[in-house]
Order: C-alpha cells, then structure tokens, then sequence
C-alpha cells in the first residue's frame, strides 16, 4: 500500500486562489439583492485592437429598443475615449439584457460589467493554510448572507507559515464590522490597495506591459545607462527624491484615489477624475 498521502484541495498552489462558478449574469441577478448605487455595463469591439464605431446616438437607441426589452431602465449612455460604450441602469434584469448582447449595430462585441460599482473587498487575517478557499467561501456565504465572488490568499511561494490573510470580494457596496466563521466573530478589514507603479517611466497611470515611453532611471528621473550620478529627482513631482519615495506627494495624492475608490465603489479613474 502506498504511504503517500492524497493532497487535499488546502495543500496544492490552487488554494492561494477562488472564483464563483457562477457567470456574470447570475451574479448581476443577485447583485440586485444586495445594496448598491448602480450597475454599468461595458460594451466593447470584440477585435480588442479596434474600438466601436461611433454611431448616431439616435440610432444606437433605435438599436437598444429591438434587443433589450427592458431598455427604459437605462439611465444613461456614454461613448468612452477608448472607443466603448457605457450604459448605466439599476435594474439588474436591464444590466443582464445588456451583457447578453453579442452583436452591437453589426459589429461583434464583448460585455463585462464594472465590478467595482456592485462589489466590495476586504481582507480577513489568521486563516489556516491548509483551509480549502473554496470551504472558507461556503462558510462565509452560509454564516453571513454573503455571496462572495472571489478570493485570494497572501502567501508567498514557498512560505511555511500556517496562517494566513485572505483577500474576499463579496456582492454589494457594504460589509459589516466583522464575520462569523466557525463560531468565531472575526473582524475584516476594508481592502485599500498600495500604489503601483510602471517599472519604465515610473508613472501611477498605467502598467507597465502597456507602456509605450522610454526607460529611465528612478534615482534621477532622466535616460541613461550604467550607475546613476545624477542627484535624486522624482520624475512625477520633480522632488528632491527618488521615483520610489512613500514620502512622495505623487505617492501619497495616489494613495488617497485608491481609498477614494474602494471607499465610494467607483474605478481608479473616476476615483482620478475627482483629484484632477
């Protein structure tokens, strides 16, 4: 008989993540159970290289009135700059309608709801390693009223610790104080994500597989190669310091945005819209 162990779903590389089964439309549908402002739903070229093509607007309600029946709920349209359309409802059986859609006026198209506007994120602490996510997430939806669309722990490859964080997505623009789970009342915490920045040109605007500018030195700001001997210059506030710096008014303004965003369960560039 063999002496090696089954592995458990708690102790392979998969449990540092969960996601719902559920699709998109189920999760919209219930989202509608839940507290929230608005659900916007984004409608896009499915040629991610091509944008939509800007239509009459006349005509793009003309189109909406065929194909979703529930098209008085839409409270709002918008064109975006990168060539999307934006539609903004409280009815969750609109906002389905709408994802549904494959095509838009003959072109094919994709759907995706902005999660942020429904959703809300926070960080639970000391959970066991060896705790299935997938376990962790029925509890919590079973103790708590909760439907929880995702969840990742912090753990770094080859960590031996046996507990944990667990970042937790769930439904809905507000969350309690704290959680039952196991006859334990835990306490969560709101999820307000650190700054990042783009390792070519140092900017908080964009990542960095997206980057189309030039490399240059985090020390001095400026392009070249080889050590840096240049005195210190933060190439977003022109400071006396280098791009990296916590104490950066860049940084610190950057920070604030993203507590703006988790807190009102708008997007990092709305949230940038109100700092601007």
């Amino acid at each position: 008989m063999s002496s090696v162990k089954p592995q458990t779903l708690g102790t392979v590389m998969n449990n540092i993540y969960f996601k719902s089964r559920k699709t998109p439309n189920e999760l919209v549908l219930r989202a509608g159970q839940k507290q929230y402002n608005e659900i916007n739903v984004i409608v896009s070229n499915a040629d991610k290289n091509k944008k939509l093509p800007h239509s009459n607007p006349f005509l793009v309600q003309a189109f909406i009135k065929q194909v979703v029946n529930r098209h008085d709920n839409i409270d709002n349209m918008k064109f975006t700059r990168q060539g999307k359309i934006l539609f903004t409802t409280k009815d969750p059986l609109c906002a389905v309608q709408l994802l549904s859609l494959t095509t838009f006026m003959e072109t094919d198209i994709s759907t995706d709801v902005i999660w942020e506007n429904i959703c809300s994120r926070f960080l639970i602490f000391d959970i066991p390693v060896n705790t299935p996510l997938e376990e962790l997430a029925k509890e919590i939806q079973e103790k708590n009223d909760m439907d929880v669309i995702e969840m990742r722990r912090f753990l770094k490859q080859n960590s031996v610790k046996d507990m944990s964080p667990v970042l937790i997505t769930v439904l809905g623009t507000t969350i309690p104080d704290e959680i039952k789970i196991w006859f334990i009342n835990q306490k969560i915490q709101h999820f307000i994500d650190r700054p990042r920045q783009c390792t070519k040109c140092y900017s908080f605007a964009h990542a960095s597989r997206i980057c189309d500018r030039t490399n240059v030195c985090f020390l001095c700001g400026e392009e070249h190669v080889g050590p840096c001997q240049g005195p210190e210059k933060c190439i977003n506030c022109k400071g006396p310091h280098n791009a990296k710096s916590t104490s950066c008014p860049t940084y610190i303004k950057e920070g604030k945005i993203l507590e703006f965003k988790c807190r009102n369960h708008i997007t990092t560039s709305e949230a940038r819209r109100v700092y601007h």
